[in-house]
């Protein structure tokens, strides 16, 4: 049943992937909610609770979930377990350490490919609302391999 619900979280363990998958946890439970019908049964926070822990199949995360699971479940909230998994395992300030990086991010000798990646990868994790569109064009550009910003210029 968790995993209609719910997707399992198997890694990795970054700040991006795991906001991503507390998303798609609150859609999973709106879309449920949604969808109900007079058999489905209705889940109360103890049960939301516990379906996510159940989903948390990346090594460090259910080892976590399994020492704190019966204090977990006493919660009056599941925002308090989502508060819970981003003080545990997102590092305080991580979308400055994200900001700091995109800003650092270029493409050396990195395959472009590979150099855009890592780019999108810290800009999703700082926001559109910190980055514009324009302002990652313009670091996608002016940070690649000489060569290529030549060849385009």
């Amino acid at each position: 049943m968790a995993s209609r619900i719910i997707p399992p979280f198997l890694g990795p363990l970054t700040p991006t992937a795991l906001e991503a998958w507390l998303g798609q946890c609150e859609d999973g439970f709106a879309i449920h909610a949604s969808t109900k019908t007079d058999k489905t049964p209705t889940l109360n926070v103890t049960t939301q609770i516990c379906l996510t822990g159940m989903q948390l199949l990346e090594p460090t995360m259910a080892t976590w979930w399994s020492g704190g699971r019966k204090d977990f479940l006493k919660l009056p909230s599941w925002e308090l377990f989502e508060v819970k998994v981003k003080e545990r395992f997102m590092p305080k300030g991580y979308k400055m350490l994200a900001l700091w990086s995109f800003f650092l991010c270029e493409q050396g000798k990195l395959q472009f490919l590979d150099y855009a990646a890592a780019l999108a990868e810290t800009w999703n994790a700082v926001g559109i609302s910190v980055i514009s569109t324009h302002i990652y064009k313009c670091q996608l550009l002016f940070h690649s391999h000489h060569i290529l910003l030549l060849c385009i210029m």
